[in-house]
């Protein structure tokens, strides 16, 4: 055993080990292309860089709201909604019991670095945990993956569920900006050398074009703005400095099914807070990085049970 797994090891097998309804696959039920488009993002995981993945400045974030918990209430039991290194390195105390959940079989599979028995391939939606089973939630830039406000909701719930009294969801949300760019202004930008990266790009882009989040953008749409605008990507790339390997990878989008649901951060804290509801927000920052404004990170803490909520979930025996 590493040493890392060492220092998450618990006295107890893991109950999800102990279920008798094993995990289905399809994880999340996606269509083949939308499963193809986070395959190759698993593979091509270290060309994304900010502000897709998290910097120093959010784990730092992550970790201050964490240890005022485990001060209080010693190691926790973490899930984590993806299976983002950062989070899983971050310096946990000793005794610390992660769980990592992903709807992709390959994200697991190529960026996931922890012990292969850590890491579900499940639906966050209907994750087979016991209720009150974790008392720690982290997700980074996870929550646009999914309908709003239907999904969106459904995993509000889903969290309240599996959360202990008292425990907290850790969220670094991507959320649009106040004042919506138009996609022309934001290639035009690109063609003229003012986009930084292929992940700002995305975010810009992504946002540009969505009409709101209810309906929001299919990424494949995305896709087709940015060839349209630059057809030759080594071209463009060479024109305005960026590296090739991380631009190739929004090619990823071309195909796929998948939509990005933005919402405000209003939005997020009124799923959590009040419909469906079921936590209390406690704080909000907003980092300095570029594109940082639409990268806040939020805690939200799970208030005390109803009757209602001790009912247990029907994925576990």
């Amino acid at each position: 055993m590493s040493s890392r797994a060492k220092l998450l090891a618990t006295p107890e097998e893991p109950e999800f080990c102990r279920m008798k309804t094993p995990v289905v696959a399809p994880c999340g039920g996606d269509s083949a292309r939308t499963l193809s488009h986070w395959s190759e993002s698993a593979r091509q995981w270290r060309h994304i860089g900010p502000p897709l993945r998290p910097v120093a400045a959010d784990i730092a974030f992550f970790q201050e709201a964490v240890s005022g918990w485990t001060h209080r209430d010693g190691p926790p039991r973490v899930l984590l909604l993806g299976v983002t290194p950062e989070l899983y390195r971050m310096p946990w105390p000793q005794g610390t019991d992660i769980l990592a959940m992903d709807r992709s079989q390959a994200m697991i599979d190529f960026v996931w670095p922890g012990p292969k028995e850590a890491a579900l391939c499940a639906n966050w939606l209907s994750p087979p945990l016991r209720n009150g089973s974790r008392d720690i939630v982290l997700c980074d830039g996870g929550l646009h993956l999914i309908s709003y406000p239907h999904e969106q909701g459904l995993l509000v719930d889903s969290l309240r569920n599996v959360l202990s009294e008292g425990g907290l969801c850790i969220l670094r949300l991507f959320v649009p900006p106040r004042h919506r760019e138009s996609p022309g202004a934001v290639l035009r930008d690109l063609l003229d050398g003012g986009v930084a990266s292929p992940n700002l790009l995305k975010l810009r882009l992504g946002m540009a074009m969505m009409d709101n989040p209810e309906a929001g953008v299919a990424v494949r749409d995305v896709w087709h703005a940015f060839h349209g605008a630059a057809p030759d990507l080594e071209a463009l790339a060479a024109k305005i400095g960026w590296s090739i390997e991380p631009a190739r990878l929004i090619s990823a989008y071309r195909d796929s099914d998948a939509r990005y649901h933005f919402v405000t951060l209003d939005q997020a804290a009124d799923l959590f807070c009040r419909q469906p509801g079921g936590f209390a927000r406690l704080g909000t920052r907003v980092p300095s990085y570029e594109l940082g404004e639409r990268c806040p990170l939020v805690v939200f803490r799970r208030l005390p049970r109803s009757d209602a909520d001790r009912a247990p979930m029907g994925t576990v025996p």
